[in-house]
């Protein structure tokens, strides 16, 4: 019972926050100021495209839905360790343990692990993960709420305000604190330096490097060659 509200409520809140994220952009992130009446109701479409975007992973449905699914799973069951260490109702194990600890951990070391891992596939398996903890911890804390009361109602709420913007932020693929959660690409050293047009164009520079024109050289029509030891000069000048 409590797995199968969990799941609802991961998709309710999902759809949720993607819908938040559609009026946040045209709203704060877009610069078109006309909207027709379409785009402002019609948004099932819209709202639908940018979840699915959230689930894959560097264009990798597969993967991205696997870590978006296996990190909400893995905060539905944190908490559980709090209500088995804790008494029945809002006790400071259930508290502690609803803390969004992993979504924090992972946010504030993203740079990090941005530098270390740049250019490799792993950061596209950060907004799914970032996404799983932050939805997966929202589902958890009112699947505890609804059920046992087992959390504060102003405490939810902290968790809903702290995690939610960054979640609008980040499905807007906007920057948070002059952060970017899209991976950059990179470039191999040297490509652009070994491109054929280059080096044929320096062979050619090199050919042609020190060859003047037969016009220009005044010293083109001599044919009369001097050793070391010759004197150029003729008798009459000396």
């Amino acid at each position: 019972m409590e797995f199968f509200l969990f799941l609802l409520f991961l998709f309710f809140f999902g759809f949720a926050v993607a819908t938040i994220t559609y009026y946040t952009k045209i709203l704060f992130f877009s610069a078109k100021s006309n909207y027709r009446r379409e785009e402002l109701t019609e948004i099932r479409g819209d709202v639908f495209r940018i979840f699915l975007n959230v689930l894959e992973s560097n264009g990798n449905i597969v993967f991205g839905s696997l870590t978006f699914v296996g990190s909400a799973f893995f905060v539905w069951l944190w908490p559980l360790l709090g209500s088995a260490l804790g008494e029945k109702g809002p006790g400071i194990f259930e508290h502690i343990f609803h803390l969004p600890i992993f979504f924090l951990a992972l946010f504030f070391s993203y740079p990090v692990i941005k530098e270390a891992y740049q250019g490799t596939s792993i950061l596209g398996l950060t907004k799914p993960t970032l996404s799983g903890f932050a939805l997966g911890n929202l589902s958890s804390g009112a699947v505890h709420y609804g059920l046992d009361r087992d959390l504060y109602f102003l405490f939810y709420l902290l968790l809903f305000f702290l995690q939610t913007p960054v979640l609008v932020f980040l499905w807007n693929n906007e920057s948070i604190f002059g952060v970017s959660f899209e991976p950059t690409p990179t470039y191999e050293s040297g490509e652009d330096w070994s491109s054929s047009d280059y080096g044929e164009t320096s062979s050619d520079e090199e050919h042609t490097f020190g060859q003047t024109d037969d016009e220009e050289n005044p010293f083109a029509e001599e044919t009369e060659t001097y050793g070391l030891g010759d004197d150029p000069f003729s008798d009459e000048f000396k």
